[in-house]
């Protein structure tokens, strides 16, 4: 018998839905089925048991990114670690504590990590986020939760890494520890990002202190190493140079210029990093043949006012002082300023290039950081005069190049040089400061130093004319910078901490008695109406000032007791009847400068700590002040 084709492929057909019809079942007839072959009755189809386990799976994984709350972290430090629980009384948990971090390095619990460190495992998918979070923990000094959180974001904590390289260069100035995190960070899974060579560079180039030997050398094998395998720029190179130029051994920085790749070419930054290194050098010989060979080989397209104030420096550091002045001659042959280059003696046989090796016609403009070279030159060589034309001269014709470090270094050289004359020089340059400067307190001491500097030399202390004019020009200085009206006792009248210095040259301009009664009255007066104003009352004054305060009442002690001698009568404690008016006056005006010496000595001693009241010595000062104010001197009597 012969079947019919079409019959048989029907017949199969229907065969195999019969055998797919469970699969494709209701959930009641998938129970029904599972009963029927089991005899169980499912409470949940399969269909449904298997979401449900899904759902758990997933919920269990997004709890798992959650933080614990805080009742549930201490219960778990109490139960899984043994924390006492009057530990945690005085410990509090969260981003912002500094008393649990030692929980950091105790537990594995991602959960509890996150409670410690404020996130959440889906926050750290956010680089950004991360990066945010670890500058808020250094901002607050939290290294350590900085770096537990960028360990576990992993690649997301590539930012965050960087940022805390940055931090211990810039702000920790720890350069041992900067280079540790970048080799660390390869076994935590961070990997390094195209900034991440440049910031580490970059900040080793800041830091105050040198390079160690070891540090330079670990330096110079991982910038080698990013060579070889060219995964360093010339942005990252030059860095690397930077940062090995600022070391106790420059050699690196030369070492690694010559391993450079052909890939590399250098630039005129790299030519300026090169020039500094070779400024560091301590051996001249060495230096100045390094230097001729850098400088024969910078292209021309590279030769600007950087590179050549780079050449200038070097000249600038050089150990022998004849070679030193040579960087004033080549700032005269590179840079558009006069310098009277006929005052100074040169070394023979040090030949300087010259701007037409380069095809280059015209000097460059001077800018800020050469006229400072100039004068730090000027000073290191004890050119004077020099310096003193030059100043005169820029302040007429360039006056934007003198700015506010090169006037405090000019009054330090009329300081130096200039001892018969400094104050008057120094006052002058003080002037031609901008006004926003002035208030300033450095200058302003370098000012009075130089006061202090004149009033000890013989020239002037050794005469009463020159000590009158000196200490007339000192106290319109002193008015004119700290002076203040007040209304019972008239303009001009001195803040208490300028005496620090004001006694300081009264006291050097009266080492050879120079100074007149009238004189000695006149600045006597000065320092009671000070006092009269109770800027010198214990309560007023600050902590830290009281041994500014002290010292004011030892040199004005120092002073009251020379002023008291001229009134001593020869022979005599007290006068007798038989004494003159005029010593009668000289007693008394002698006892009332001598109540006010003590009086003065009083007041020091409960600034040390000593018994007695502020207030009641405070109020014996003010009356006697105000008697001593009054009274005429013998002679005018």
């Amino acid at each position: 018998m012969i079947r019919n084709p079409t019959f048989v492929s029907i017949t199969t057909f229907f065969r195999g839905l019969h055998v797919q019809v469970p699969n494709c079942a209701s959930q009641l007839r998938d129970r029904i089925t599972h009963f029927e072959r089991n005899n169980e009755v499912l409470r949940k189809s399969r269909s449904q048991l298997k979401r449900i386990e899904e759902r758990r799976r997933l919920e269990l994984k997004n709890l798992n990114k959650t933080p614990y709350s805080q009742q549930h972290a201490r219960h778990v430090l109490q139960r899984k670690y043994e924390v006492r629980s009057e530990d945690l009384d005085s410990t509090r948990l969260g981003p912002t504590s500094e008393s649990d971090l030692r929980f950091l390095k105790l537990t594995h619990d991602k959960r509890l990590l996150y409670t410690i460190l404020g996130v959440t495992g889906e926050q750290l998918r956010d680089s950004k986020l991360i990066a945010a979070d670890v500058s808020k923990f250094l901002s607050r000094n939290q290294l350590e939760k900085a770096l537990f959180l960028t360990r576990l974001a992993k690649s997301r904590g590539v930012v965050g890494m960087n940022k805390i390289i940055e931090h211990f260069c810039r702000v920790k100035q720890d350069a041992g520890s900067a280079i540790d995190m970048y080799n660390w960070r390869k076994k935590w899974g961070i990997p390094p990002n195209e900034f991440t060579h440049t910031i580490l560079f970059d900040g080793l180039a800041n830091v105050k202190q040198p390079l160690t030997e070891k540090q330079s050398q670990r330096v110079l094998k991982i910038a080698k190493l990013l060579l070889e395998r060219q995964e360093l720029n010339l942005t990252g190179f030059n860095a690397s140079l930077s940062a090995l130029a600022n070391s106790v051994n420059v050699e690196h920085a030369f070492e690694l210029f010559d391993a450079r790749k052909k890939q590399i070419s250098a630039d005129a930054i790299t030519y300026t990093i090169l020039l500094r290194a070779s400024s560091l050098s301590q051996d001249d010989k060495l230096c100045m043949a390094r230097v001729d060979a850098i400088m024969a080989s910078i292209p021309k397209k590279f030769i600007d006012e950087r590179v050549m104030y780079g050449y200038c420096h070097v000249l600038h550091n050089r150990k022998d002082n004849m070679l030193s002045k040579m960087a004033i001659k080549a700032l005269a042959n590179f840079f558009d300023i006069n310098i009277p280059l006929e005052t100074i003696t040169f070394p023979t046989g040090v030949n300087l290039p010259s701007l037409q090796y380069w095809d280059i016609k015209q000097r460059f403009k001077p800018n800020r950081f050469v006229a400072n070279l100039f004068f730090q030159n000027c000073e290191r060589n004890k050119l004077y005069d020099l310096a003193w034309d030059t100043y005169q001269t820029l302040n007429l014709k360039s006056p934007r190049l003198l700015e506010f470090p090169i006037h405090e270094r000019m009054i330090k050289i009329v300081t130096a040089g200039f001892p018969t004359k400094c104050a008057e020089m120094a006052t002058n340059v003080f002037k031609n400061m901008d006004l926003r400067h002035r208030s300033g307190k450095n200058g302003m001491l370098l000012v009075y130093r130089a006061f202090e500097r004149q009033a000890g030399r013989k020239f002037t202390n050794d005469s009463e004319s020159n000590v009158d004019q000196l200490l007339t020009h000192l106290f319109d200085f002193s008015a004119e910078l700290e002076g203040k009206h007040w209304a019972k006792l008239g303009p001009r009248i001195l803040n208490w901490k300028a005496w620090m210095f004001c006694w300081n040259v009264v006291n050097k301009a009266n080492e050879r008695r120079k100074v007149s009664n009238e004189r000695a009255k006149w600045i006597l007066d000065h320092y009671l109406r000070t006092i009269l104003t109770g800027q010198t009352n214990k309560a007023g004054i600050e902590h830290q000032d009281y041994a500014g305060l002290r010292h004011v009442g030892l040199e004005s002690v120092r002073f009251l007791s020379s002023f008291a001698d001229r009134f001593k009568i020869e022979g005599e404690l007290e006068p007798s009847e038989s004494s003159s008016e005029r010593d009668r006056h000289y007693f008394l005006y002698r006892r009332l400068l001598l109540r006010f010496k003590d009086r003065i000595l009083e007041q020091v001693n409960v600034l040390e700590g000593g018994p007695g009241q502020a207030e009641s010595v405070e109020e014996s000062i003010k009356q006697t002040a105000e008697k001593l104010l009054s009274t005429r001197l013998p002679d005018q009597a």
